[in-house]
């Protein structure tokens, strides 16, 4: 007779799913309150501010999409960057910086898992020293090298900084390269092949599923984030500081109230909320610290 193990669940186990669960609905509930709302005319928002949209309307929509634009200085001229001059920045911005930051994460720590060097750990000791002391006060002397070296406000200046192999997906692809068996590296030396043969003929394609991942993760990273177009790239403004500076600084009648800000909100995370929908199951399933099953 067999009996089967019930296992045990802990009420800490049980209090940080119920946590979980209401943090999530609690976020369900902002982004429908925000989509109604963008929904609304002014009138009706004011009148029913929780409610469902008396009259469906997609005018803040045609509003934002054709109105809301960016004061710049380029060449030393005023100019206006429209919201689809916007999204150009913000593909160009997340695009460039996903890859120059997985390509560095996925180079270095390959050569510090694949060669045993007092280099090779010592670079895992400053990864692992990085993620856990906080570097503050860099930023203003960030700013002046930036600057001196005339890569201020340009896109390989961006790209540039973000090539950067700290942080956790470091520590990802470190994982993943060290689990590879070295007989693939071994056979392929055996038939004549060099070390930048095996790095790209062997052990890329082995690991481009966690690559794609990876990169995913940082694209919707990038897409969100509107601090570096604040400070290094004020001419060429992404949706994401758009958006910011739509709900934080604008005095724009036409923009300033709450259902078109809304409206612009929505614009921003649409497409990441597709993303993520269409590619859950691999961000969830392929970023592990595992190895590669043979």
């Amino acid at each position: 007779m067999t009996y089967s193990k019930r296992k045990k669940i802990s009420v800490f186990s049980i209090f940080i799913f119920v946590i979980l669960i209401l943090y999530t609905l609690f976020l369900l509930a902002l982004m429908l309150w925000g989509f109604l709302t963008s929904m609304k005319g002014l009138n009706d928002f004011y009148l029913h501010k929780f409610g469902l949209p008396e009259q469906w309307t997609f005018s803040n929509y045609k509003e934002v999409l054709a109105k809301f634009s960016l004061k710049v200085t380029i060449n030393g001229q005023q100019g206006l960057v429209n919201i689809w001059g916007q999204i150009g920045n913000t593909l160009l911005y997340a695009v460039g910086c996903s890859l120059s930051t997985a390509i560095a994460c996925c180079i270095v720590s390959y050569l510090s898992a694949k060669f045993d060097f007092v280099l090779s750990k010592i670079v895992y000791t400053i990864v692992l020293v990085a993620m856990v002391v906080p570097i503050i006060g860099s930023t203003p002397a960030y700013l002046a090298f930036m600057k001196k070296t005339q890569l201020y406000d340009t896109w390989i200046g961006v790209y540039l900084s973000n090539f950067s192999f700290l942080g956790m997906y470091f520590l990802v692809f470190h994982g993943i390269f060290s689990g590879i068996s070295p007989e693939y590296s071994e056979a392929a030396t055996i038939d004549g092949a060099n070390e930048y043969q095996i790095f790209f003929k062997i052990m890329i394609p082995l690991i481009m599923p966690t690559f794609y991942t990876i990169f995913l993760i940082y694209f919707i990273n990038f897409w969100n984030d509107y601090t570096t177009a604040l400070l290094y790239m004020p001419d060429h403004p992404t949706l994401a500081y758009g958006v910011y500076y739509l709900s934080m600084l604008s005095s724009e009648p036409e923009m300033s109230f709450i259902p078109r800000k809304m409206a612009a909100c929505v614009i921003l995370a649409l497409p990441l909320t597709i993303l993520f929908v269409a590619f859950r199951n691999k961000i969830m399933g392929n970023v592990t610290m595992g190895g590669v099953k043979e």
